[in-house]
C-alpha cells in the first residue's frame, strides 16, 4: 500500500519542521479517520431504522437498565450526560415515533 494523507501531511511537517517528531500525528490521524468512517457507517445504520445516532443512546440507555427497560427522567438525564431539556427533546421525538412510552411513575 502506497503513501496516504496521513503520511503526506508528515512529509510536509517533516519539510517545514524537521525537528517535529511527526509519529504521533500519524497515529492520531489514522485513528481519527478510523473513527470517522465508523461514524458515518453507524449514521447510515441508524438512518436505515428511522432513528438518529443520539435516539440509539436513548433507546441503548434503556434497554441496559435491563427489564422492564424504565428510567426515571433524572436517571435517563444523568446516565445520558444530558440536560433535563435535552432529555425531554428526544424522549419527545422517540414518543412520536412510537418507540418509546411515558409512563407515570407509581412510587412518586
Amino acid at each position: 500500500m502506497g503513501p496516504d494523507g496521513v503520511d503526506r501531511i508528515r512529509e510536509q511537517w517533516a519539510v517545514e519542521r524537521p525537528e517535529l517528531e511527526t509519529e504521533p500525528m500519524g497515529i492520531f490521524g489514522r485513528v481519527w479517520r478510523i473513527a470517522r468512517l465508523a461514524g458515518e457507517v453507524m449514521e447510515d445504520a441508524y438512518a436505515l431504522h428511522g432513528i438518529t445516532r443520539a435516539d440509539f443512546d436513548v433507546l441503548a440507555t434503556l434497554r441496559r437498565a435491563g427489564e422492564p427497560f424504565t428510567l426515571s427522567p433524572s436517571a435517563l438525564t444523568a446516565s445520558l450526560m444530558l440536560t433535563s431539556g435535552g432529555t425531554t427533546g428526544r424522549l419527545d421525538r422517540l414518543e412520536r415515533a412510537g418507540l418509546v412510552r411515558r409512563a407515570p411513575d407509581p412510587d412518586d
